[in-house]
């Protein structure tokens, strides 16, 4: 059907695993923001050619995204970063 667009799993798999958030896609990554106040809380961008992520946050301070991690990019599983997510009181407000 013209105009329709096809459906985009890996949003839908971040959408199911963060019911809680707002999750929107833009230039090649997802951002998880809280839905009261459209507040950015994390990113998730998926590595090419893997299963795998990358966690980023917002910082406050320099006002962009940042590598969540001391070690620099970290390949991680969805799961991993839903676990993150909720354990790391930086990724929330």
């Amino acid at each position: 059907m013209v105009g329709m667009t096809d459906a985009d799993p890996i949003h839908a798999a971040i959408g199911a695993m963060f019911p809680d958030c707002a999750v929107t896609k833009s230039r090649g990554g997802y951002t998880l923001a809280d839905p009261r106040s459209d507040t950015p809380l994390a990113r998730i961008r998926p590595i090419q050619q893997s299963d795998r992520f990358e966690l980023l946050y917002w910082s406050m301070t320099t006002e962009r995204w940042r590598t969540f991690g001391d070690f620099g990019r970290l390949s991680l599983t969805l799961d991993r970063v839903h676990k993150i997510f909720r354990a790391e009181p930086i990724l929330h407000i």
